[in-house]
């Protein structure tokens, strides 16, 4: 039950955070990533208006540039004929001047001294001295006047001359001024554009149908959207300092996440707006589906922990009966329980901890007996080297002045045998002593059985710095020649290579000999194994195997592969280990 409770508390626990944590996180990188596309758009708009606002600009320079319109604002003319030939060129200008661009709908020079001009496509004829002064107390006409020459943009609304008309225009004038005297100003300038341009500017991008962009002034007043709906009205949040940005505010009642981004030619500011509701759609629907998915797992959840805790105490029994019998001696003890959880992890370790110490049992119990064995040796073979070897010398000496060489090579190779066999009674050896014992034992076999099969050595020069058991090469060696070559009708091949693998020692002994039969193979590599029944005419192998293993560990030992008639290959794996110069000189 504790087990229980403490699993599924934290599992809700988990749930619950996790599920809130990853819907928020969520939310927050859909509406960054959403804004900061919303942002880019808006740039972009950006930079189409500024540059549609830059070729107004630079068209109005042309206007209140040119001397002909100035003397139509003063209206001092000699005679009439002055007066004609300057409404014509006045009149050429303005043509050829809206006829380079389509957007123009109206164009007023008011000029201070009672004398105006209006020119429109619309129209054949331009009107002259359509107006009076009277414009002079209007509040547009003062701030135009006021700003001094530079360009005062009203944005999108109705005309600003004539009223009444309801049609909207993007209207904007600079004062106009007399260049040929000190500068002062004798009238405005006030252009009426088509604002289909700029409308279609703001319509481009509607973010799939959840938001609207629209044109701010600096007091916050609309001066520009795309459907005439909030023209005039304040925006009802203030905008950040900043050149660009983006937040969420509340905005007539909804939640709504704004980008906004500041003209270069002008103080106004492009912002856009997108409705929460339709902006988190999307994290609607994820809400719900994390919020679904958390019960689901928490259900499967509940119904693993009420599994677990039922199954708990089962496997505990098992594992502690057979503690039991393995407390009073019993090894052979075992959990046959295959498991994929803790439970079947511990069961795995106890076996294999049961049968090592049954194994190190073993392992002790024949390493005595092989002490046993080697203490009898010893015993037996406590004779003067010296004497034998001075002997041999003398044999060998005597074969060669009476030039029996046979007898000559075989006293040589076992009288070198000898001295690396014996080596002060040293059980470990380099490889290159060994290597010079199987030279000398194959140099004695050779003259025994004449050409009855060549030798081919390869030793890896970096193994010569090893140490190895002395005795473990030889007898492999042996084998080969007497159960392999010696069967082989006419002339056979021996291979013995030292091979540096990794971290290991492989000695592989080939032969193209006899073979084995393949039930007295599986009965060999059943015995290295350790599941076959032990045979007194293996001994040797068997011996051989077993050191290797006590030696270095049971992942070491024998391998034979043999075919009938093919020949026999066995490896011998042992890991290497650097001669001790110190030790090897004491």
């Amino acid at each position: 039950m504790k087990v229980f409770v403490l699993f599924v508390a934290s599992m809700l626990i988990i749930i619950t955070v996790m599920g809130y944590l990853f819907y928020d996180k969520s939310a927050e990188m859909m509406e960054d990533k959403i804004g900061g596309m919303a942002l880019q758009s808006v740039q972009q708009m950006s930079k189409r208006i500024d540059n549609l606002l830059e070729g107004y600009e630079d068209r109005s320079l042309l206007v209140v540039g040119n001397e002909e319109i100035q003397k139509q604002l003063f209206g001092k003319f000699s005679n009439a004929s002055e007066r004609i030939q300057n409404n014509y060129a006045n009149t050429a200008f303005l043509s050829n001047l809206v006829n380079s661009r389509n957007d123009i709908n109206d164009i007023y020079l008011l000029g201070e001294k009672g004398f105006s001009f209006h020119y429109s496509p619309k129209t054949s004829f331009p009107a002259y001295n359509a107006y009076t002064n009277g414009f002079t107390e209007e509040s547009w006409y003062k701030q135009i006047r006021k700003a001094d020459g530079e360009v005062v943009y009203f944005g999108i609304r109705p005309s600003l001359v004539r009223s009444g008309d309801p049609n909207p225009v993007f209207c904007f004038g600079r004062a106009e001024k007399n260049f040929s005297t000190s500068g002062e100003i004798i009238g405005v300038l006030v252009y009426e554009i088509d604002p289909t341009e700029i409308i279609e500017i703001l319509s481009e991008i509607d973010y799939n149908g959840s938001g609207t962009n629209v044109i701010v002034d600096g007091q916050g007043q609309i001066v520009g959207d795309n459907d005439g709906m909030r023209l005039s009205s304040m925006l009802g949040v203030p905008l950040g300092e900043e050149r660009q940005g983006i937040f969420s505010a509340q905005m007539d009642g909804e939640q709504t996440l704004v980008v906004y981004n500041r003209l270069e030619a002008s103080d106004w500011t492009l912002a856009g707006m997108l409705l929460g509701t339709d902006l988190m759609k999307d994290a609607g629907s994820l809400r719900w589906y994390v919020l679904s998915l958390g019960l689901a797992f928490s259900f499967l959840g509940i119904l693993f922990a009420i599994f677990i805790a039922s199954t708990v105490h089962r496997p505990l029994q098992k594992m502690i009966r057979v503690m039991r019998r393995a407390e009073n001696g019993d090894f052979d003890a075992r959990i046959e329980d295959k498991r994929e959880d803790e439970f079947g992890y511990l069961f795995t370790h106890f076996n294999r901890m049961v049968a090592r110490i049954k194994e190190l049992i073993n392992e002790l119990y024949v390493q005595k007996l092989l002490e046993q064995g080697l203490q009898l040796k010893m015993l037996g073979s406590q004779i003067n080297a010296h004497f034998l070897y001075n002997t041999l010398d003398s044999i060998h000496w005597i074969a060669r002045i009476h030039k029996v060489d046979d007898i000559s090579t075989m006293i040589f190779g076992l009288s070198k045998y000898l001295r690396v066999s014996l080596n002060e009674g040293r059980d470990e050896v380099s490889v290159s002593e060994v290597v010079q014992l199987l030279d000398s034992y194959i140099m004695i076999q050779k003259v025994r059985y004449q050409d009855k099969f060549s030798l081919h050595l390869h030793v890896d020069p970096s193994l010569e710095r090893y140490t190895v058991l002395k005795y473990i090469f030889q007898p492999l060696v042996e084998n080969a020649i007497y159960h392999g070559l010696e069967k082989k009708s006419g002339k056979g091949r021996l291979d013995v290579a030292f091979i540096h693998e990794g971290e290991c020692l492989k000695f592989v002994v080939s032969d193209n000999g006899a073979g084995i039969a393949a039930d007295k193979l599986s009965v060999l590599q059943l015995m290295l194994s350790g599941k076959g029944t032990e045979e007194h005419d293996n001994f040797a192998l068997r011996n051989i195997h077993s050191q290797i293993q006590i030696a270095y560990g049971a992942q070491y030992g024998i391998e034979i592969q043999s075919r009938p008639g093919s020949g026999t290959e066995v490896t011998m794996t042992i890991p290497l280990t650097k001669r001790n110069q110190t030790k090897h000189a004491s």
